[in-house]
């Protein structure tokens, strides 16, 4: 459900009563600096502008930023952001009144741009166009890792885009929300900040799937109260199950979220009332040992759903989100949901990487926080060394780990110990290996999977227990980096089979790769005089030389099939 705002208050003359608004807003969030965000607001109101709604819509960024928990700062940007990007004020005025820093955030956030590099895989793309996007998805990382508010920030700016984008042009009203379902709701899933994923993901499904949207919102409006006050029933007769057993607790029932409802119902091919988020609690507790606790008493009072249960306190998700959820078969004989976790979970689930933005501030560093940009800053490593990268395999590369950072699509399998290892969905034996440990990967020569050997390359599935057997001879093998045949296909595997590779210096992978283009050649029956043309080959593919393409050849750094697509294009067509 699209959350609603409050309406803004307002003098005798129709217009925003600022000192009003920012004495709210300072009682809610008391770390602002309530001096310095009036005398800006002030400062904004005083400005001629031509568009009354740009104050309106920085008031309203302003408020995200700050329910977000953000400094003074980022509530200033906020507050500049529309107004700056008019061309009202120039940044020397913003500058002069905010300093470098409200500066440097609204342009970062600018800069963070619409990234669409999503729809590559809808369209058929040039090279340079691929390239383009991806590069314009890199830098928007980039940003982000430089200053996490940023992307906070422009999570924020795309809500008060999608609200106002009801009264836009439908193809706008359109591309909006495709980005918001494409990038920046997976983004902030990412950053675990679930307060601004649903509302990002109800306004794309609202504008994108309208029929879907009324459907649920009819469904849900029409026995919403009977439905609210079951749930509250529920929610206190758990509260005081769980009192009576010694587990302090508040239970609350929780928000229905549109997207989340219609993804239940296209996954399990059911009608909205089999769909369990629809009837939901919530449990908050004081620590993880209550956690459990809790869920013991819940299970020993209701029969629950075995399919439907999660430990993600044991095994947190990859974006560091922990929470056990389970469904139980309530007293009235439906069906109900039921998170548990910590208050301190709670707000970490709520808020993300803005959880611990001031513990980062405060002591350099903070183990959560660092969880979540950790999968940031192997996506858009440079992968500097000795060895020349291809721009075009750089591209290539980066687009399959974007499609990995955007698609969330996990699967979870296990140890022989019985330790749950989290892949992204397609993930193979091989990615497995290397996931567990960079040493297994590279001693790696097969697989059982429930017991059964399969091959390196073989695709996993979630609940499936997985072995691998390991040689003290063995060494990884260059064909694994070869998207084709389809060995390594998450990120951390290619870059680790990448830096063994590497390691081997560059006299041992010009020869590598120098057979391996001979093989090649051969196989593709290029004549002796065609072969003259390989320096061209070399360059069309961003090298030097054809001995720096022997050198990425070997090192992994350049793709065979871009190579056979060049020999094709360049040779062949010559010899012919």
């Amino acid at each position: 459900m699209v959350k609603v705002r409050a309406e803004l208050v307002r003098d005798a003359s129709g217009n925003i009563d600022i000192d009003h608004w920012v004495r709210e807003l300072v009682a809610v969030h008391g770390a602002l600096d309530s001096d310095r965000v009036l005398s800006g607001c002030r400062w904004l109101k005083s400005i001629d502008l031509t568009d009354a709604a740009l104050l309106e819509s920085g008031i309203e960024l302003a408020e995200l930023a700050a329910a977000m928990e953000l400094d003074t700062e980022s509530v200033l940007a906020a507050l500049a952001y529309r107004v700056m990007r008019s061309g009202a004020v120039t940044p020397g005025e913003v500058r002069a009144r905010f300093g470098d820093v409200v500066v440097g955030l609204v342009d970062a956030v600018e800069r963070m741009g619409a990234a669409s590099v999503l729809e590559m895989s809808n369209a058929r793309l040039q090279t340079s166009e691929r390239r383009d996007q991806i590069e314009n998805v890199r830098h928007m990382l980039v940003a982000m890792l430089d200053d996490a508010r940023v992307a906070v920030l422009k999570l924020a700016e795309r809500i008060v885009a999608l609200r106002a984008a009801k009264l836009a042009p439908e193809a706008r009203r359109e591309r909006i929300a495709r980005e918001a379902h494409l990038v920046f709701a997976p983004l902030a899933n990412r950053l675990g900040i679930w307060r601004l994923k649903w509302e990002l993901e109800d306004l794309a499904l609202r504008y994108l799937a309208p029929d879907i949207y009324i459907s649920i919102a009819r469904q849900l409006s029409g026995r919403r109260e009977e439905r609210e006050r079951q749930v509250a029933g529920i929610a206190s007769e758990v509260e005081a199950r769980l009192l009576e057993r010694g587990v302090s607790a508040v239970v609350t029932g929780r928000a229905k979220h549109f997207y989340s409802i219609w993804r239940k119902m296209q996954a399990k091919h059911v009608g909205i009332d089999q769909v369990h988020d629809v009837r939901a609690v919530r449990v908050l507790v004081d620590d993880i040992a209550a956690c459990y606790a809790a869920l013991g008493v819940i299970h020993t009072a209701w029969r629950h759903v075995p399919s439907e249960f999660d430990d993600y306190i044991a095994a947190p998700k990859e974006n560091g989100y922990r929470s056990i959820h389970t469904a139980v078969v309530g007293p009235d004989g439906r069906t109900l949901e039921v998170q548990i976790r910590t208050h301190e979970m709670h707000r970490e689930a709520e808020l993300g990487v803005c959880a611990h933005w001031a513990y980062k501030e405060r002591d350099g560093g903070n183990g959560s926080y660092a969880l979540k940009m950790n999968w940031l800053r192997q996506v858009v490593d440079q992968r500097h060394g000795q060895v020349p990268v291809s721009p075009l395999a750089a591209s290539v590369e980066f687009g399959e780990e974007l499609r990995q950072l955007f698609h969330d699509e996990r699967i979870f399998v296990s140890t022989p110990k019985g330790h749950v290892v989290d892949l992204p969905a397609q993930a193979t034996a091989l990615d497995f290996a290397y996931r567990v440990h960079t040493e297994i990967g590279h001693r790696c020569v097969g697989a059982f999977v429930d017991g059964a050997p399969v091959a390196l390359d073989s695709l996993l599935k979630s609940g499936q227990r997985v072995e691998i057997v390991t040689h003290s001879d063995a060494r990884p093998e260059r064909a694994w980096l070869d998207l084709h045949l389809g060995f390594a296909r998450t990120a951390r595997a290619r870059q680790k089979l990448r830096e063994w590779f590497r390691g081997l210096g560059l006299e041992h992978n010009e020869m590598a790769g120098r057979e391996r283009l001979l093989t090649l050649l051969a196989r593709l029956c290029v004549p002796e005089p065609a072969r003259a043309a390989l320096g061209t080959v070399a360059a069309a593919a961003g090298f030097d030389s054809a001995q720096a393409l022997h050198v990425a050849l070997g090192a992994g750094d350049c793709q065979l099939l871009d190579v056979i697509d060049l020999i094709e294009r360049h040779c062949l067509r010559e010899a012919r």
